[in-house]
């Protein structure tokens, strides 16, 4: 992917070069900027092009191993009921492109599986345009992945455990059964829809949380900053916390919990449920036979709990 800075960056040089050669054209005195005085600057093509460097599949069982550090790269990771693991690459540029080089995939066995990398620092891509190098890593439902570089990031499928420590976000898993271990450690947010876990873990440093049809028997749900929206959630043990941000949380029928709602600067409302509150700042509702723990907090903002649908 090509960040803002990049392309702002690659702006500038092209609208100082431009000047630069105007100026020298009209008056004949006014130097080149170094970069496109010297003889070896070529001007940037116009190129528009869609291809595919890497398409290749790896037998490996119905188990295996994936691991996946493809840094910046745009990762998705999908499901199929074949005993592999396959990989496509595919890279689109469209525009002026000033430095073509992209991030080599690499795709190799290791002794429990495969590995998806690309080397750290090797995508250094200037493109006045659009450029786009996008990962598609197909395993079998019950592979144990663990992603440790992409940005962003789109699982679904999985019958299995799912780690995935990233950078930046958004970092979205669909349709999954099985513990969820994730993180993003900068910025971006959290979405999880259709996911069914036994322990659930999902913090981010700068980004909301947003879930639809989660359930967990321990969930644990953080951000620094960022609003939590939680649609038909199914409660027993965890905690949703965030320090700044509202916090909208519907619980499904089949949660059996005993929820405290707190929140240091704002109120708490619930609709639909039976509760105790003592005061505006916070409320302690009953949830099935309330066997659970469950907190959901914010140190600035409004909480608002109700009754959700059937996960």
């Amino acid at each position: 992917m090509i960040s803002r800075t990049t392309l702002i960056g690659a702006l500038v040089v092209v609208e100082l070069g431009i000047v630069g050669m105007a100026a020298s054209a009209v008056t004949g005195s006014v130097p080149l900027p170094s970069m496109f005085a010297t003889s070896s600057f070529q001007m940037p093509n116009v190129e528009e092009s869609t291809r595919t460097p890497l398409d290749r599949t790896l037998a490996t069982g119905p188990s295996p191993h994936v691991l996946i550090d493809v840094h910046d790269l745009h990762a998705t990771v999908e499901t199929a009921n074949v005993p592999a693991v396959r990989v496509v690459e595919t890279v689109h540029k469209d525009g002026l492109v000033l430095n073509g080089r992209e991030e080599p995939v690499s795709f190799e066995r290791t002794a429990d599986g495969v590995r998806v990398t690309t080397p750290a620092g090797a995508g250094d891509v200037v493109v006045i345009g659009d450029f786009d190098q996008t990962v598609r890593i197909i395993v079998p439902p019950t592979a144990q992945v663990e992603v440790t570089g992409a940005e962003p990031l789109e699982v679904s499928g999985l019958r299995s455990k799912l780690v995935a420590h990233i950078v930046t976000g958004p970092l979205t898993v669909k349709n999954h059964r099985g513990d969820l271990d994730l993180s993003v450690r900068s910025e971006g947010r959290i979405v999880l829809d259709d996911v069914q876990a036994g322990v659930l873990a999902a913090n981010t440093h700068d980004g909301r949380l947003l879930f639809s049809r989660v359930g967990a028997d321990r969930l644990d749900a953080t951000t620094d900053s960022g609003r939590i929206s939680a649609v038909d959630l199914r409660a027993i043990n965890g905690a949703l916390t965030t320090r700044d941000g509202h916090v909208n949380v519907s619980f499904a029928p089949n949660s059996d919990a005993t929820v405290s709602a707190h929140t240091a600067s704002g109120s708490v409302r619930v609709s639909g449920l039976a509760s105790e509150q003592s005061e505006k700042h916070s409320a302690t509702v009953q949830l099935g036979d309330g066997e659970g723990h469950f907190e959901v907090s914010t140190d600035s903002g409004q909480v608002n709990l109700s009754q959700g649908a059937s996960v």
